[in-house]
């Protein structure tokens, strides 16, 4: 029987939606793994995701049930395959692992869904040319941080909280943990304040300090869930750092003077 090029084109796009989907069916720990350690070729870019507890504040069961249901409907009407995963921050979340989705796409969902940040990445290669994640810890439209490592050893599993979980095993993207600051996969005292006069008088350092004193009073909001506590204190650690710097280079400039 002869196709038309409309048929054939129809038939073309069905195989790769059912090849999606599929992959959704197939993914257990050991898919999700090779994924986020950048082992499957065709997969260039993925993100990780939930739409639960909107804005930082905890929602009802019922809430956040009915939000899943609607970023799973999303990604779905956009050809994406979606992989549940659970984990703990704080207390129990479900998320997704969405293989293939771009930066721009998880950016405009997180803003739908009002999430405080997600996380997303593109497949790269080291010096070896051998491939990895590099992952970006996303506020908004801003990376916060960067991570070129996921872990799933034994000291992951032993883990009770901070994680996320396929199939009962445990892995962990260690954003914010300074042990991991320039980590590979190939490798296995800080200031907490500054006094106003030390600020320079720059766009970016007042930003960070007006951001930082932000996210200490959000912290210490009641109903702000643990994850969206762990979010800030993280984000402010990072901030922190960078606030260091420019305080630093300030200083040896006006040592110049």
């Amino acid at each position: 029987m002869k196709m038309s090029k409309e048929d054939l084109i129809e038939l073309i796009n069905g195989e790769k939606k059912s090849t999606k989907f599929n992959l959704v069916e197939m993914s257990g720990f050991s898919r999700v793994r090779q994924l986020i350690m950048g082992q499957v070729p065709s997969v260039d870019q993925l993100g990780i995701m939930t739409a639960e507890n909107p804005g930082g504040v905890k929602a009802s069961g019922a809430e956040n049930k009915a939000r899943l249901k609607s970023l799973s409907d999303d990604l779905r009407n956009m050809n994406l395959g979606p992989i549940p995963v659970k984990g703990k921050y704080g207390s129990m979340e479900k998320s997704f692992v969405i293989p293939g989705i771009s930066r721009d796409e998880i950016i405009e969902l997180g803003v739908k869904y009002g999430q405080e940040s997600v996380i997303w990445g593109e497949r790269i290669s080291d010096q070896f040319e051998q491939p990895f994640i590099r992952f970006q810890y996303i506020e908004g439209d801003d990376t916060i941080q960067t991570r070129d490592v996921s872990l799933a050893g034994e000291d992951i599993q032993g883990r009770d909280d901070f994680y996320s979980e396929k199939k009962g095993r445990k892995f962990w993207i260690p954003f914010f943990d300074d042990e991991y600051e320039s980590a590979r996969p190939s490798d296995g005292g800080r200031r907490i304040s500054f006094n106003e006069s030390e600020i320079p008088n720059t766009p970016e350092a007042v930003r960070l300090s007006k951001s930082i004193k932000k996210r200490s009073k959000l912290v210490m909001e009641s109903n702000r869930s643990k994850k969206s506590k762990w979010h800030h204190r993280g984000a402010m650690k990072e901030e922190m750092r960078v606030l260091q710097r420019l305080v630093d280079y300030a200083r040896s400039q006006n040592k110049r003077v």
